[in-house]
């Protein structure tokens, strides 16, 4: 079984899976300025294929205009029964190329979604938004039609299914986690990449809507220091960017959220530098690179050298040779349950 390029689907006994039965999205925030799945997106458009191939290509001609996503989304017929398709577990990531509760994907397009998802439940199921709000609309929209109580619609969920959000930094983390947390399903996670600026989630800042006042919450235990219950995370990935405009990430930020997570015993993946390394490991990985034939390949002068405030520098290598060991260590953690 080989691995997916995206190392947090290599769960053990899964294989890993994307999934695009929706396509098309909005930038919304800093993390999106180098979207990875625009760049993707634009390439698709101008491909010709034919019969089914001919459709997932014309979908993304309608959800781009010069390279660039247009703010429109579209549902991919042909992708939908995907799952089903599948019969050996696997971990699939929904809407990799969009976001699936994007505010102009219908409550139809959803009900497609999700009916997919319950018919194939040998699968994990991972959903990343920037729009959790939108999670919480759309489960109380159902509920209104089934005839039942917000609570009681969630209140046995499938445990299959990972519910994220992304948030590059502190600001998205506040406005973003918390909105997450209140919904009471199973499994809550989320992925910190790129990541652009040190998160604490330990003093997660949830301000109440309009104006009546806020609390401070650690996401990693569930304490919320006011009144009130909550869930915790069950997972923390975190990452760097890649691309060709990537923006570096200090290492303190990485090792910040790695000892966070530690701390709290939350399982922390980290996928990747990006394409900067910090300066103290290229001579390490210029050796490794070079007992296997492959150099670093770049000078430590102008635009491939980054110093931060703090001194700090990290070398533009590219995503390969940056490679994901911090600290010299690999940190692929999973979560449990699942179908595990």
């Amino acid at each position: 079984m080989s691995d997916h390029k995206i190392p947090w689907l290599n769960m053990p006994g899964f294989k890993g899976e994307t999934w695009n039965p929706i396509v098309g999205c909005t930038k919304v925030s800093e993390g999106c300025e180098n979207c990875y799945a625009e760049r993707m997106a634009a390439r698709l458009a101008s491909m010709q294929g034919n019969g089914l191939a001919q459709m997932t290509y014309d979908a993304y001609r309608h959800v781009t205009d010069n390279g660039h996503w247009n703010g429109k989304t579209c549902i991919v017929n042909s992708q939908l029964d995907k799952p089903s398709q599948w019969k050996k577990p696997r971990m699939i990531f929904v809407c990799s190329m969009g976001d699936l509760f994007h505010e102009n994907v219908s409550s139809l397009e959803l009900d497609a979604v999700f009916d997919e998802i319950y018919r194939a439940p040998q699968h994990i199921y991972i959903i990343l938004t920037k729009r959790p709000e939108n999670i919480r609309k759309y489960i109380e929209e159902c509920a209104k039609e089934a005839g039942v109580d917000y609570e009681e619609l969630v209140g046995s969920p499938k445990s299959n299914i990972l519910w994220g959000v992304t948030a590059e930094n502190q600001k998205t983390a506040n406005e973003r986690i918390p909105i997450l947390m209140q919904i009471p399903v199973t499994n809550h996670f989320v992925s910190i990449e790129p990541m652009l600026w040190p998160v604490d989630l330990k003093s997660i800042i949830f301000r109440m809507p309009d104006g009546y006042g806020e609390f401070v919450y650690d996401t990693l235990t569930g304490t919320v220091f006011s009144d009130g219950d909550s869930h915790k995370l069950d997972w923390v990935i975190c990452g760097g960017e890649s691309g060709p405009k990537a923006r570096p990430l200090h290492p303190e930020w990485a090792r910040s959220l790695r000892d966070q997570c530690q701390a709290a015993q939350v399982p922390f993946f980290f996928k990747q530098w990006g394409e900067w390394l910090p300066s103290y490991n290229c001579g390490e990985r210029s050796e490794e690179l070079a007992a296997n034939g492959k150099t670093i390949g770049q000078k430590w002068s102008g635009n491939n050298c980054n110093r931060f405030d703090d001194g700090q520098t990290v070398v533009k290598v590219g995503r390969k040779a940056a490679g994901h060991l911090l600290d010299g260590k690999q940190l692929f953690e999973f979560p449990k349950g699942g179908n595990q």
